[in-house]
Parts: C-alpha cells; structure tokens; sequence
C-alpha cells in the first residue's frame, strides 16, 4: 500500500509531463484523424429464400419440413455461401469492372484516378503494384455479416463517396444474385439430367419386372407345387419393388422438372440501398481516447523509470560518500 501511494504521489508530482505529453497526443490524434478521407458505408438486408421454394412446386408446408429436415445436399441454401462468394478475391476483379455513374468510368479507374490516401501512405515506399492495391482496396470495402438466426445477409460497401457507396452496393446486390441464380439454374438442370437417367433406369426395371410376371402368371394358370407358388411370390416382390422405386423416381423428376420450370430468385430483398449522410470513419473522438491512453502509459512508466534510475543514483553516491567518510571510533591518522 505504501509502495502504491508512493507511485501515486510520484505521478502526480510529474504533472507536468503528464499535461505536455496529453497535448502532443491529442494534437497528433486530431492531425492523424483529419488526414484519413472520410469513409461512408451503403449496406442492403437479404434473406434467403429457400423455406419458400417448395411451398411455390405445391408441397405443404408440412412436406417441405420433412423433406428439409431429410435432405443433406443444401448446397447454397446455407447463408455463408453469400459471404464467402462477396469477399473472394474473383469477385473483386468483377466488382472492378463496375461502370460509376458521376465518374465516367469503372470502379478500378475511378478508385485510381479519384481515391484520396493519407499522407504517410504517400511517404512510405510501398512495393506493391497499382492493380494490386486497387483489388485488395475493392476486396476490403466489401464486407457482408451473416445473422444465421434470423437467415438474413448483410451486404456493405464502403467507399470516399457516399452516392458512390450506395451505387456499388446495389451492384454488388445484383451481381450475387445474378451468380446465386445462375448456379441455382445450372444446378437444378444437372439435378434434373441425374434425376432423369435415374427414372430411365427404374422405368426399365419395372417393366422387366412387369413382364415377368405377366409372363409368369399367364403360363401358370393353376398353381399347386410349392416351386412354382414360391417363384410367383418372388416375382411380385420383384414388382413391387420395382414399381414402388419407379413411383419415387417418378415424384423425384417431377419436382426436379418443376424446379427448372419454376425458377425464383435465390433470395429477397428486405432492406434496399440508401445513400449514407454521415461517414462511418474516421471516428476522431475515438482516435483521441486511444492516443491519450497510449500517452498516459508511457508517461507513467517514463516517470517510474526515471525515478528508478534516480534513486538508485542517489543510493550509489550515499554509499560513495559513507566509504570515504572516517568513522569516529577508527580516525585517520597521519
């Protein structure tokens, strides 16, 4: 507890370095905030819409439940898939290529030509290449949050111009949903194709099956030996069998045929684009707290240090001055 008040009492008694070195962070805090170009963030609400998609072919909503709850091919039915697809790399040399309206030109030359950066950026001998910093700096205004409870996407863009922000960010919209659906369209064909070769091969079987045992019953009108009743029960098993496989077949392709006639969109559109009216960074009240913190920290632990080293100065000359003093008891003598 000593230790501690003696800490305290010795900060304090250094106010003055507390004050000056409080005033250079904020004034710092201030220059660094003022030098970063205001950033505004545009951002659209989606949901994913595959809870409707077999209430639209005719299923109750009881039927898609269990089949929801049975099928493990979700494929992009599963909300990361948007988040993974808008912050890939591929996606950003597309989002490149984006016409700006205002700027009569793409999203990369606009970012090139009209992007202000801070100065230390400017300073600092950056080895990377101009296309490569602009892809990177596309890849990183794109940002998309996944709230798996509610099975909605956020999707963001942030750029230096707020109409900018808001346009890119309804492109962004519409280019996922134009890739989801595409995907969801190739999908559902080769589903269909699978599904349909399937069905050929169980239709083959039950006739087969059916033949058999058409065959078999018109050649034995009056069974009595054992062979020939346990062969007849043989065959209509194999029918059976064979029938009922060709009947799930057959709901199989009609479902996969009604999902390629009645194509959606893979998801909706709750909450459009609007053009922000305050940026979002940067926070210069934030960067003040964050340097004050950083200054009050070496402050202190420069006025402990040097109060160390102080002290132990003092302790050294003591033990200089004790060493070359003559004692009373033991005098000098010439």
């Amino acid at each position: 507890m000593t230790r501690e008040r003696g800490s305290l009492s010795t900060c304090v008694s250094h106010w003055r370095w507390y004050a000056a070195t409080s005033l250079i962070a904020i004034v710092a805090a201030i220059v660094v905030g003022n030098s970063i170009p205001p950033i505004y963030s545009a951002q659209v609400k989606i949901s994913d819409e595959h809870k409707e998609s077999d209430l639209l072919l005719g299923l109750n909503a009881f039927a898609s439940l269990a089949k929801n709850a049975l099928d493990d091919h979700e494929g992009l039915r599963q909300p990361t898939v948007y988040y993974r697809l808008v912050t890939t790399r591929e996606f950003a040399e597309e989002m490149s290529t984006v016409r700006v309206d205002g700027y009569n030109t793409d999203d990369y030359h606009y970012i090139l030509n009209n992007h202000k950066r801070p100065w230390w950026e400017k300073l600092a001998n950056d080895d990377m290449p101009e296309p490569e910093r602009i892809i990177t700096t596309i890849q990183e205004n794109i940002r998309s949050k996944v709230y798996a409870l509610y099975g909605t996407i956020v999707l963001q863009v942030r750029d230096q111009d707020p109409v900018v922000a808001a346009m890119l960010v309804d492109s962004l919209k519409s280019r996922l949903q134009k890739h989801m659906a595409d995907y969801a369209r190739d999908r559902a064909w080769r589903d269909l194709l699978a599904v349909q070769k399937e069905l050929s091969q169980a239709e083959t079987r039950y006739n087969q099956a059916r033949d058999e045992y058409v065959r078999f019953e018109d050649s034995h009108n009056d069974i009595t030996s054992a062979k020939w009743a346990s062969m007849e029960d043989h065959l209509m098993k194999e029918y059976e069998s064979a029938f009922n496989d060709y009947s799930s077949k057959s709901l199989l392709f009609r479902r996969a045929k009604a999902l390629v006639d009645k194509f959606s969109f893979t998801f909706a559109v709750l909450e459009n684009a609007t053009v922000p009216v305050k940026a979002s960074s940067p926070y210069v009240p934030g960067y003040v707290m964050a340097f004050l913190f950083i200054s009050l920290v070496f402050t202190t632990w420069g006025v402990l240090l040097s109060e160390r080293l102080r002290g132990k100065k003092e302790k050294g000359k003591r033990k200089n001055q004790n060493a070359t003093t003559p004692s009373r008891n033991n005098p000098i003598t010439p």
